[in-house]
């Protein structure tokens, strides 16, 4: 049984709240409500109007997109400790995603007025949801250089790669986030085309796969041979 949470010291420990007073956090977890999802729960459609943004205390969450057309694709996956919904807050739009469990989860929504008003008073938290952003708008980028790769082979060996300190060497293990059947969503990749990049890349001794694990004996070899051009 997961213990329970105080929205006030949970929010403290997030890179975003962190060191900010406990005057400011009591107001931010003033305005804070919890949500409890089972898996494949909505939290929100494309087309909803957003009140503020989602913080995942446990569990995860797919973040999709496409669902209008009858061909969803999962544009991202948020684990435990992720917020998401911070851009469009700001924008006072209509959410361009939507929102699901992936698992059974729980997650905090921050009001958007709260949020505001703290944003007003405060210069420090102004200056973490600038960067918080930037990182978000970072990723996009990064997004859209992942997506430009020439092969599948090439896309999934980069987001496995993503998963791990850029420094790391030597074997490393990476737990996918969800199903096979999600990750190749995600990568904008057919199941059955993920599965023949994970034979693939498993024959030519590169990873292995256990379930949801997969095991990188070398990860300079990875990089090296999935390298764009190659």
């Amino acid at each position: 049984m997961r213990r329970p949470i105080r929205a006030e010291a949970f929010l403290g420990q997030l890179p975003l709240f962190a060191g900010l007073s406990a005057e400011v956090l009591t107001r931010l977890a003033a305005a804070t409500t919890r949500r409890e999802l089972r898996r494949g729960e909505i939290l929100f459609r494309e087309g909803d109007a957003p009140s503020g943004f989602y913080i995942v205390v446990h569990g995860r969450v797919a973040l999709t997109a496409g669902a209008r057309n009858a061909r969803e694709r999962v544009a991202e996956i948020v684990g435990a400790g992720r917020s998401f919904g911070e851009p469009i807050m700001f924008l006072e739009k209509p959410y361009i995603v939507g929102a699901r469990a992936l698992s059974d989860c729980l997650v905090l929504h921050v009001a958007r007025d709260a949020v505001f008003a703290e944003l007003d008073r405060n210069p420090t938290l102004a200056r973490r949801m600038i960067a918080n952003l930037s990182a978000k708008l970072h990723s996009t980028v990064q997004e859209v250089e992942l997506n430009a790769l020439g092969t599948g082979s090439q896309r999934f060996a980069a987001w496995l790669l993503k998963s791990l300190p850029a420094a790391k060497a030597g074997a490393a293990t990476v737990a996918l986030p969800a199903a096979k059947k999600t990750v190749a969503s995600r990568l904008n990749l057919s199941p059955e085309h993920l599965s023949r990049i994970l034979g693939q890349l498993s024959a030519a001794g590169l990873i292995r796969v256990r379930g949801r694990t997969v095991e990188i004996p070398d990860t300079a070899r990875l990089r090296d041979a999935c390298r764009p051009g190659l």
